[in-house]
């Protein structure tokens, strides 16, 4: 009895409300909840109309150059059959899609450890230096251009790498290249990485003190695994960034057709010139109007990597949807 008085005591009081709101205030919400979906349905369509796009244009690939002889073969030399007397065009896309994920894996490699040590800082040893100097500093990295990266890699890092480099070339390679990402990739993950330590349970960190466990051992062994899906989901959004990035890559890689022959020269693979997917794509734009087979192939580059991107999305979402610790 009494549950029914409150609940038709809470209809009435929520009609009372609601007759309170005047009408021009409703009209408002509504014309505002109208205006915010039409926002959000045309950013799906825009997305949609890209991949669309993208994908028309890539078609060629499959239907006249065929998928096994793209994804499979190392030889790349688009733009070889439309010069006067020029050969027969190949279109090998394996070299600049391993050379990529050389590129990439050697920025991870790099920027994880120094990234995460750094959102440890941040987080956890000194919040008030964190947040007031060091998150601040960092950030600002994050709106350097990257051409800048580029520049200063190619100014500073190369001639350094040049000395270990074989004879006759100038230190441009896969090295240099993961050497840049990763400094422009370390303040991403970082930041991400700190917000996902700070927004842990204080409980945590409490229950392990009380154990009889150490700051140390209470980072390690219990905050670093609870905070573990904001820290992957930093890592591949690093990945994202670093995967799509043409124009510092392009500036120290060196863009050469070659794939890094790591069992006979050793390390001395790193430091010889390569190239990945982005500095092809943007290699002979000029001969994009009169070479429709090659700019089909740089389409079904910048679809692959599209691909990736979305495959990076999907899995942050995923690990930030099951890494949630509830206390």
């Amino acid at each position: 009895m009494s549950g029914d008085v409150a609940g038709s005591g809470g209809s009435s009081s929520a009609l009372l409300v609601r007759r309170a709101v005047p009408g021009r205030a409703r009209t408002i919400d509504r014309a505002s909840r109208a205006l915010l979906l039409g926002a959000a349905g045309v950013s799906i369509v825009i997305v949609l109309l890209v991949v669309i796009f993208i994908t028309v244009r890539a078609w060629p690939v499959v239907s006249q150059i065929g998928l096994g002889s793209f994804f499979l073969s190392t030889v790349w030399e688009p733009d070889s059959g439309i010069a006067f007397g020029g050969t027969v065009a190949h279109f090998g896309a394996l070299t600049p899609i391993l050379g990529s994920v050389v590129a990439v894996g050697l920025a991870l490699l790099l920027a994880v450890p120094i990234a995460v040590a750094v959102a440890v800082v941040l987080a956890e040893t000194d919040r008030n230096l964190g947040e007031r100097i060091l998150r601040p500093a960092i950030e600002v990295f994050v709106g350097i251009p990257s051409v800048v990266y580029g520049y200063v890699g190619f100014v500073v890092l190369l001639p350094i790498l040049a000395r270990i480099a074989p004879a006759g070339d100038n230190g441009s390679g896969y090295l240099a290249a993961g050497v840049v990402l990763a400094i422009m990739i370390i303040p991403t993950i970082a930041t991400l990485s700190a917000d996902a330590l700070i927004t842990q349970p204080a409980a945590l960190r409490e229950g392990s003190y009380a154990l009889g466990a150490t700051e140390w051992q209470t980072i390690n062994r219990v905050v670093l695994p609870a905070a573990r899906g904001g820290i992957i989901s930093g890592v591949v959004l690093g990945l994202a960034r670093a995967m799509g990035e043409a124009l510092a890559v392009a500036l120290v890689i060196g863009d050469v057709q070659r794939l890094p022959d790591f069992l006979h020269q050793g390390f001395q693979a790193f430091v010889q010139p390569g190239t990945t997917m982005t500095v092809t794509i943007t290699d002979g734009v000029n001969n994009l109007a009169i070479n429709p087979q090659g700019t089909a192939a740089r389409y079904m580059l910048a679809l692959v990597l599209l691909v990736v991107v979305f495959i990076s999305i999907s899995v942050v979402r995923l690990v930030n949807r099951r890494g949630r610790v509830v206390v």
